[in-house]
């Protein structure tokens, strides 16, 4: 009778436990799904929203560009333009040839074209982990029409105001770009200096060759934009829920925007817009952090790429810290 016992608590010692992480997801879901039960016609409305978003917004800025994006990488077409911009980048930002042209495509078409640049040159060979987690820090600000449009001509009536946010956004990104180049110089880390032309489609007949990166681009690109709004979908209504209960708390209303954007980024950048109290400098602010929304995003593109997050974080932490500086000191002196 011993044997067995001691078999049985050998085995349940050796079985995996839940994780806190594990537990705490689980309560969270279940208190959304109440949440959802509790406010059904305010989480439908939210979907709704959130859905007519992605349709209008979302997919006409981001869509073109992930497809012409994985064009250019899949093809070898961004190796002139890395070669161009080489030298400058490297001084910069310490990355390679390959590296060059996931900087330039991430910062002028925003999210998630950079995410998806990096992963193709990583998952090519063309750039190492290193690299690719330095360049997943700097390379993911929100598009330029996301910034113009929705949030400068659409929530705040100014589209020199999405011009502004879109120029610190850029900034800060650059700026996150020097400080971690220059904290792996720290570490002595070098610098990578060769980068390898990515060939994904191997040695096929030219007309064969053209129609199966298109094709391979389209199918890549339409899967991830379907991620992105359902991500969009969810974390919008979640948000919705739960600024109809933190509503009826007493919360200051900057404090409550500050809640929702660290949480999904529209949603708290529509509530700044509202805001007497700094409306610009907050709204800078969560756009640089971008919201667990995007974050998520970007690690569900990177389902089954071994990659830390750690310096991403931080990176996007820092980020929304110098918008606000930046956009607090550019209207307090012009």
């Amino acid at each position: 009778m011993t044997e067995p016992l001691a078999k049985a608590k050998k085995e349940q010692k050796a079985s995996p436990s839940l994780s806190k992480g594990s537990l705490l997801l689980g309560f969270s879901a279940l208190f959304s799904l109440l949440l959802f039960l509790r406010n059904a016609e305010l989480a439908t409305g939210a979907m709704s929203d959130a859905l007519r978003l992605c349709a209008t917004t979302l997919i006409p800025s981001l869509f073109p560009f992930l497809v012409l994006s994985e064009v250019v990488v899949n093809t070898g077409a961004g190796v002139p333009l890395g070669r161009l911009l080489h030298r400058p980048f490297r001084r910069l930002f310490g990355v390679s040839e390959s590296g060059s042209c996931a900087v330039l495509l991430g910062l002028l078409c925003g999210f998630p074209v950079g995410t998806r640049c990096v992963l193709s040159l990583y998952r090519q060979g063309a750039i190492g982990r290193r690299e690719a987690e330095h360049l997943l820090t700097f390379c993911n600000t929100p598009s330029s029409a996301f910034l113009i449009s929705t949030v400068g001509y659409s929530l705040f009536h100014s589209r020199s105001f999405g011009y502004l946010l879109l120029g610190t956004t850029l900034l800060s990104a650059v700026v996150v770009g020097i400080l971690g180049n220059l904290l792996k110089k720290k570490k002595g880390e070098r610098s990578p200096t060769e980068s390898v032309a990515p060939s994904p489609v191997g040695a096929l007949p030219r007309q064969e060759k053209v129609s199966v990166i298109l094709s391979a681009a389209i199918q890549t690109s339409a899967l991830s934009m379907l991620k992105i709004c359902a991500f969009v979908v969810f974390f919008s209504t979640v948000a919705a829920a739960l600024s109809a209960i933190l509503s009826r708390l007493s919360i200051s209303s900057p404090l409550l925007a500050l809640l929702l954007g660290l949480w999904e980024m529209t949603g708290g950048v529509r509530r700044s817009a509202a805001l007497s109290f700094y409306p610009r400098e907050i709204c800078a602010a969560l756009v640089g952090w971008s919201g667990f929304s995007v974050h998520l995003q970007m690690i569900g593109l990177c389902d089954g790429v071994s990659l830390s997050f750690r310096p991403y974080f931080l990176a996007r932490l820092l980020q929304g810290i110098l918008n606000f500086i930046l956009v607090f000191l550019w209207l307090r002196l012009f």
